[in-house]
């Protein structure tokens, strides 16, 4: 049979129920143009005997599984989509053989595979316990069980063969593209009601540009923000002496850098610009930082043909106007891609729609229609422009930090992680790119959010972590919109936003921050035992002033600074994603130093550099009589035990 066809079969236990008597098929309540071939209410198990079961089949092509969580979303996925999640479930050596597929969720089967799965009441990870306890910024302990209250499979009538493509441009049909004024005192739907202007008014200070993100509008996006705060709506058009625009552009037929070329048509020659965006806008804002600061960087692009041409006009438009990004805020931005849009499109598009509701935002029909066309071709997101730009190894991600020196300009991330009970934990999990890593605010990954091109004045950040995370909830939320407009109004940034650290800008952390502890606020314990830790060889970081160059933007761009003879070079801590979770366990106990040292310079001089800090360390002991003690890793312990021949001082 072909995999078009295959069709997969769902053990469930419950009853059947939905169709009424003489009738094949009923209009489905989730997904326009559908009809219900089945659908089971599920059953737990009945008192002294086993549970009905029913037997459920879908056919990959035709069909799509509708998953009814309780107390969460539907999940409207593509028949093996479904199919593999539920192995996944499953407990003993079926599940855990699935755990390594449903970590690439959507990936083709064998030929040969089974077709045929039990479908459980309850879900859960099973295992997450441990896996959570070695992976960093992962949700620690068991996650709950999970309630599935129903499942149905529908098929679609002939309005739903309708390619992704062809919806997609009726999604993109919401906006009707350009650049907009605003007004203080409401935000509409602006191409109902906008006032579109061919272009901005010159202005002696900087104008705010707000840009949307994936499946959204203008309003749809920051209509929160004017509903529930309006004297900090106020305030910004005050600030901007009403200066106010907004980019409606649309968000799956063109690149980031289509969207870019059509702002920068409607702005005036040399216009500053101050940029708001949310999500996906955040990689067209990126984009013009980047050309901004260095237009000639837009000819090392390589994509697409028409993406490349788009970049050549793009860059072509950006040096006529002379027009530069002073400050960028970007709120719960993919900068580093995110692989809900890869691997798991039908399931993200649930999600999506899920958070939609819960910020009481309608849904699009056409983002509905989108959602079933996803759950039954399983469509590949390379094929739509503006989701090919948000994969983590597309072209576009790749080029933004692909980047030797810090551009002009200073950059303000609102990020989140949302915390919530077992179903939202759930749904974490499903959404991450691995099942330990659940930071995200169930669309974009947290870690994903701190990315782009370094800045030369700041990269700061806001970390909101709660109940009321989720990626349509910014605006309301009163922490996080207080911080957007303290980010954009104040010339010295909030006293909340902290500087974001080399492991979160490199997508490896959630946190946000420096992650060596050395830049963390600490005090010193004397009353505690002092510990020393030196890295290895290479395991030090070093800088240059301020600037990182090992290990650096990118990884071996520091290398030609790195000679002998380099002037400035100075350690700058342990290699974090070495060291930061042994400094992090050792502290609880003792002062941690962190010795990074210079690996390139001689071991004599930097153990007497160690043997300055291993006095400081006994001279704040010398009332407490607590132990100075030394932990070295490979080349570490060369330079301690130098210290030992050239400070025996020191060292008795």
């Amino acid at each position: 049979m072909a995999d078009a066809l295959k069709q997969y079969t769902f053990v469930v236990p419950g009853q059947e129920a939905g169709i009424s008597r003489g009738r094949l098929t009923e209009p489905s309540a989730e997904i326009p143009h559908a009809q219900v071939k089945q659908s089971v209410r599920l059953s737990s198990r009945r008192a002294g005997g086993p549970a009905a079961e029913v037997k459920v089949q879908a056919v990959a092509g035709q069909d799509a599984v509708l998953l009814h969580i309780a107390g969460g979303p539907t999940l409207t996925l593509h028949p093996e989509n479904a199919y593999v999640l539920m192995q996944s479930q499953n407990g003993g050596a079926e599940g855990n053989a699935a755990r390594g597929k449903a970590a690439v969720f959507g990936q083709p089967e064998t030929e040969d595979a089974a077709s045929t799965v039990r479908v459980p009441s309850q879900f859960q990870w099973s295992g997450l316990e441990e896996g959570a306890e070695a992976t960093r910024g992962a949700t620690r302990g068991w996650l709950g069980k999970v309630l599935l209250s129903g499942l149905e499979v529908i098929t679609f009538d002939t309005a739903a063969d309708l390619t992704a493509k062809k919806i997609a441009e009726e999604v993109d049909g919401q906006v009707r593209e350009g650049l907009y004024r605003l007004s203080p005192e409401d935000l509409p739907n602006l191409k109902e009601r906008g006032e579109r202007v061919s272009a901005a008014d010159p202005a002696a200070g900087p104008i705010l540009v707000l840009i949307h993100g994936t499946f959204s509008t203008t309003s749809g996006t920051f209509g929160k923000l004017w509903a529930y705060h309006p004297a900090r709506v106020q305030s910004l058009f005050d600030h901007y002496n009403g200066q106010v625009y907004a980019l409606d552009h649309p968000t799956l037929g063109a690149s980031p850098i289509e969207n870019a070329l059509t702002l920068v048509e409607a702005l005036p020659p040399k216009a500053r610009l101050h940029l708001l965006t949310h999500s996906r806008g955040g990689l067209v804002a990126e984009v013009l930082a980047r050309l901004c600061a260095n237009a000639e960087d837009g000819l090392q692009y390589d994509s697409s043909a028409d993406d490349r041409e788009a970049m050549v006009k793009l860059v072509a438009a950006i040096k006529q106007k002379n027009i530069r990004v002073d400050r960028l805020v970007r709120v719960a931005c993919p900068a580093r891609g995110t692989l809900l849009a890869s691997k798991r499109l039908d399931a993200y598009l649930s999600v999506f729609k899920w958070t939609l509701d819960l910020a009481d935002i309608p849904v699009a029909p056409e983002v509905l229609d989108f959602l079933a066309a996803v759950a039954k071709r399983r469509t590949d997101p390379r094929l739509l422009p503006g989701l090919e730009a948000q994969i983590p190894d597309s072209p576009l991600v790749q080029w933004l930090h692909n980047i030797e020196e810090p551009i002009a300009g200073d950059r303000r991330v609102i990020a989140g992680d949302v915390r919530g009970d077992s179903v939202v934990s759930w749904l974490q999990t499903l959404m991450a790119d691995s099942f330990y890593w659940t930071d995200n605010d169930l669309v974009v990954q947290t870690r994903s959010m701190y990315g782009g091109a370094p800045r030369a004045e700041s990269a700061l950040f806001v970390l909101d972590q709660g109940g009321e995370v989720s990626h349509f909830n910014y605006f309301r939320n009163d922490r996080t919109a207080g911080a957007i407009v303290g980010a954009l109004i104040e010339e010295k940034p909030p006293q909340e936003f902290r500087t974001i650290g080399p492991l979160s800008w490199a997508g490896e952390s959630s946190t946000g921050i420096r992650a060596a502890r050395r830049d963390l606020e600490r005090r010193s314990r004397p009353d505690r035992p002092a510990l020393l830790l030196l890295p290895g060889i290479a395991g030090s970081n070093l800088k240059v002033g301020d600037r990182r160059i090992w290990v650096g933007w990118r990884l071996f761009n520091g290398l030609k600074q790195l000679g002998i003879d380099a002037k400035g070079v100075a350690p700058d801590g342990p290699i974090e994603s070495y060291y930061e979770d042994l400094a992090e366990f050792l502290s609880e106990t003792h002062e941690v130093i962190e010795f990074g040292f210079d690996w390139r310079l001689p071991i004599e001089q930097e153990a007497k550099r160690l043997a300055r800090e291993v006095t400081r360390a006994l001279d704040a002991r010398a009332k407490t009589d607590q132990p100075v003690r030394i932990l070295a890793h490979s080349m570490g312990g060369i330079v301690a035990r130098t210290l030992q021949l050239e400070e025996p001082a020191v060292w008795d």
